[in-house]
């Protein structure tokens, strides 16, 4: 199943000015000082926000797109100075399986830069 998950990190006031207005409660958070899976100390607070979930690369696509055009429309965007966020899809991929694709248009990156977002993209 292909997963887009919607990563936001930085300050609480910063954080909190955009979870207010993000179109879905994010699913898990973390705060700073937190200890990480791998023992080391986060550094700051953040949230996931599940985006969609999907078979079918194309339709994820659009659920992407959805969410990102809601997430416009109501103001919300990341580039601040006290916030990061990231887009971050997975594949995963079966031995012996082909590779799915994701093709983003540019006006899908132009819209990632113009609201602050980075891409992180894995298999």
């Amino acid at each position: 199943m292909n997963i887009a998950t919607l990563k936001v990190h930085g300050d609480d006031e910063g954080l909190a000015d955009i979870r207010d207005g993000l179109p879905t409660e994010p699913h898990g958070d973390w705060q700073k000082g937190d200890v990480k899976p791998d023992g080391r100390i986060r550094i700051d607070s953040g949230f996931y926000v599940a985006i969609g979930t999907e078979q079918n690369p194309d339709e994820l696509l659009k659920q992407i797109r959805f969410y990102l055009g809601e997430c416009q429309a109501r103001g919300i965007h990341f580039e601040r100075s006290d916030v990061a966020a990231e887009l971050r899809v997975s594949f995963p991929v079966d031995q012996g399986a082909s590779t799915p694709s994701l093709d983003f248009s540019l006006s899908d990156m132009a819209l990632l830069v113009e609201m602050g977002i980075n891409l992180s993209i894995t298999a």
